[in-house]
């Protein structure tokens, strides 16, 4: 009998490259002794029992590649340096707001990731690069930001930042113009953009464990795309629906711009349009590693990021453990084929599919919860159980508000006075959501709560994980032989 690991990986071959890039990379930037050298040493354990030669070749290369990348990394100093801005957002503080200039900052032959702090009023405009005159700061490893006290614009640079800037601005404003409710307006702008200005919002979602849905990711991009391509294939034929989304998919990245989460959901959105384009299949699990790779390799330091651990391991939980989570929740909520679905009376086809929906999103929350447990444990200390309650129902109805403010968004740029009735109904529906969010359960309001927890036993459940999918998806191949 064939060693299921080693299928799973000759299937795989792309994540398998991820991952050596991501256990590489993340080992020598961000663990401390001995874990920097355990961690890959027993990884190369596991590829020598795979025989994988190429990928422990892969491993140390990594491991060098951030060496050479970050081994002079500054202190906090007086100095100048170059500010390639990235992104430009709104940022709440207790007291005022503030915009936040995020970008790479160039300095003694370093590349770091930066952030500056400014208020609104004679702000520099970020259409361009700076050279900047300040005070450097380390917040944390490989957490940098600076405070400028001269910004010097770079004639003949570009950023995208600020037409980036405006762009969200109007459409927030649009949102407040055209939404009765500004609590209603704020929730719909924050999910189309990404930028969370409203404090209470972040508080509310994070009380009942849906903080990951106001961040844009792959629930934004899938329902883009769903949405696009109910109106493109009434009028194009495949070949040119699909190249229309993957215009539609860059077009929204540009938008929303740049962050750990959003490239994930980008690269992986647009390999599979382009794999469709050329009539090419590719599991889900490879194209998570191609965008694994591409990340880690352009930004080595993106794996110490919340967002972009959250949204590969939310990610990767779906694509090992939905499937085998739905097919064991068909003993209880049973799976019909179209002729048996057809023979049920017209109520029995209704509950028919309340049940299906619910297998479903059963089967989704388990798998997205099994797979970031720990993490939520590690970085937020508590893990709210009202959240695999909410995550049954929420997301979809959160989707159906979405839908609802794309179609008046979409009908206000063809007949502005017939999307007053959508705009309306999403304002209706997206206040209903709000109350829920606001005004949990309070019998149900308990959380799991440590006051520490440590990052090592992490690596160590997810290989343990990992390892029980690989099991579970022999044992299917083998009941179905």
């Amino acid at each position: 009998m064939p060693n299921p690991h080693c299928s799973f990986w000759k299937e795989h071959p792309a994540f398998l490259t991820g991952l050596n890039l991501l256990i590489g990379t993340s080992s020598f930037l961000f663990f401390e002794f001995p874990w920097n050298w355990i961690f890959p040493l027993l990884w190369s354990f596991y590829l020598i029992s795979l025989r994988s030669w190429s990928s422990i070749l892969l491993l140390a290369g990594s491991f060098l590649y951030a060496f050479f990348l970050f081994y002079q990394s500054p202190v906090s100093t007086e100095t100048k340096a170059y500010f390639s801005i990235s992104s430009l957002q709104p940022h709440q503080t207790p007291f005022q707001k503030r915009l936040l200039y995020k970008g790479t900052l160039y300095i003694n032959q370093a590349k770091l990731p930066c952030s500056i702090s400014t208020r609104i009023e004679n702000r520099p405009i970020a259409d361009k690069n700076y050279v900047l005159s300040g005070t450097l700061q380390q917040k944390g490893a490989y957490q940098y930001a600076f405070k400028p006290k001269k910004w010097h614009p770079i004639d003949g640079s570009f950023s995208l930042a600020e037409m980036r800037y405006q762009a969200k601005e109007s459409l927030r404003r649009l949102l407040e113009q055209k939404l009765p409710s500004p609590r209603t307006a704020a929730l719909l702008s924050s999910l189309i953009t990404g930028d969370v200005e409203d404090r209470s919002l972040r508080y509310e979602f994070s009380k009942i464990g849906l903080q990951h849905i106001l961040a844009i990711s792959g629930f934004h991009f899938g329902l883009l795309i769903a949405f696009c391509s109910f109106f493109l294939g009434l009028v194009l034929k495949s070949k040119w629906k699909f190249l229309a989304l993957l215009v539609g998919v860059n077009a929204y990245f540009l938008f929303v711009g740049s962050s750990p989460a959003v490239q994930r959901s980008w690269l992986t959105a647009s390999l599979y349009l382009c794999g469709k384009l050329m009539d090419r299949h590719s599991t889900g699990i490879n194209l998570l590693g191609v965008a694994l790779s591409i990340e880690i390799l352009c930004d080595p330091l993106a794996s110490s990021q919340i967002g972009f651990q959250l949204s590969f391991l939310s990610c990767l939980g779906i694509l090992l453990f939905y499937p085998p989570f739905e097919r064991s929740l068909r003993i209880y909520l049973p799976k019909r084929n179209f002729f048996e679905s057809e023979d049920l009376t017209f109520p029995a086809k209704h509950g028919y599919l309340i049940s299906a929906l619910l297998r479903q999103s059963l089967s989704l929350t388990l798998s997205v919860n099994l797979a970031i447990f720990p993490l939520l444990l590690f970085h937020f200390h508590q893990f709210p159980w009202l959240s695999l309650l909410y995550n049954l129902f929420f997301p979809l109805f959160l989707s159906l508000a979405l839908f609802l403010i794309l179609l008046a968004l979409l009908t206000h740029l063809v007949w502005s006075p017939a999307a007053s009735l959508l705009f309306q109904a999403a304002d209706f529906f997206t206040a209903q959501l709000l109350d829920l969010s606001a005004y949990p359960p309070l019998a149900l309001d308990y959380s799991l709560r440590l006051v520490s927890f440590p990052a090592w036993p992490i690596p160590f459940y997810l290989f343990a994980l990992f390892t029980l999918s690989i099991r579970l998806s022999d044992n299917y191949k083998y009941d179905i032989n």
